[in-house]
């Protein structure tokens, strides 16, 4: 009897003995894929992502709503033709800025249409070609249009509206951060004006006492003009930017982040905005791409401080491809590691 339990004990242990690597590498792969899916992928030497898709562009006028008011927000929308649910890049402009981001957008709409991503860049209310009055950009009505981009871009070209990247310059990179939606699986911030509440505001007054005077002017006359940047703006806006903490948004971000600042946003930024977004950042995605650093000779805007010709086209070209380069391979490459983990 004592040798049958001790052959039933020698055989269970063996069972365990043999069963129990599996389990072991099984855990470690699930481990392991998790990870993947996480961290940002690098873009191996021939990708396999095509970079010769043929591209169309126009421009539209998109419906939209400022505050209960219908408005029409024009557009430039470019594709990839030969691409059926291509992903989509929002592309968003900074302050008295327009659609076509200081000459950038452009280049990157063609370039990411080119490898099969679809892009649209939006005039925010007051910008551009936008016949709304500039009283009404405010927080809530940038993110209107760019929701009401995302729903034209489903209908008209039929996007993947769960593969969405988004590109902020400036203010347009503030909006960009409030608005991280669940399906943004990438983000690319340009010297985003990101300081918490009325500091984000620092490029229109440089003290905190300023900022409270501009909003308490805005408040008591319905807007408060800034002779500097040609253009009023509304108690709303104010309001709006004081409530609001960017950074503590982009924080929470599950996607993969791309950062950029220039030496030319110490004029427009403080140090302090910058150090703490690039810790939002580095919270968010520790392996996120970190472009700190890289822009000495650039301006805010991401041109050459010296204005020369050679020099602004290498600046120019070498903020563009990075994003390109990006968002090509978190929207092309990143879904497709992620759905074989997820089949593990």
């Amino acid at each position: 009897m004592a040798k049958t339990q001790k052959s039933r004990t020698a055989a269970w242990l063996y069972r365990v003995a043999v069963v129990l690597p599996y389990i072991i590498l099984l855990g470690l792969v699930v481990i392991l894929c998790r990870e993947l899916q996480r961290r940002p992928k690098a873009t191996a030497a021939g990708a396999a992502y095509r970079t010769d898709h043929a591209v169309a562009e126009e421009s539209v006028m998109i419906p939209a709503e400022h505050d209960g008011v219908p408005v029409e927000v024009p557009a430039t929308v470019v594709w990839p033709q030969d691409v059926s649910h291509p992903p989509l890049v929002l592309l968003c402009h900074g302050f008295t800025g327009n659609r076509a981001g200081d000459g950038h957008f452009g280049t990157v709409a063609q370039q990411l249409a080119a490898r099969g991503i679809a892009s649209i860049a939006v005039d925010f209310a007051g910008n551009g070609d936008s016949s709304d009055s500039f009283d009404h950009y405010t927080l809530t009505t940038m993110e209107a249009d760019l929701q009401a981009a995302l729903v034209y871009m489903e209908s008209a070209h039929q996007v993947d509206s769960n593969n969405l990247g988004m590109v902020g310059h400036s203010m347009g990179g503030r909006v960009v951060s409030l608005n991280l939606w669940d399906t943004v699986q990438a983000a690319a911030l340009w010297s985003p004006a990101n300081n918490d509440g009325l500091d984000g505001l620092e490029f229109l007054a440089r003290t905190p006492e300023e900022r409270s005077a501009l909003q308490q002017t805005a408040q008591e006359q319905g807007t408060v003009e800034l002779p500097q940047w040609q253009v009023s703006v509304s108690g709303r806006f104010m309001d709006q930017m004081a409530l609001s903490n960017p950074n503590e948004q982009l924080a929470k971000f599950e996607g993969r982040l791309l950062v950029a600042f220039a030496a030319g946003d110490a004029e427009i930024l403080s140090e302090e905005t910058i150090r703490e977004t690039l810790l939002a950042a580095k919270q968010a995605d520790k392996d996120f791409v970190n472009l700190y650093g890289l822009f000495e000779d650039a301006t805010h805007n991401y041109t050459a401080l010296s204005r020369q010709e050679q020099e602004d086209t290498r600046i120019r070209q070498r903020i563009e491809t990075e994003t390109v380069r990006f968002l090509s391979e978190a929207l092309l490459e990143g879904p497709q590691e992620q759905e074989e983990c997820d089949a593990v």
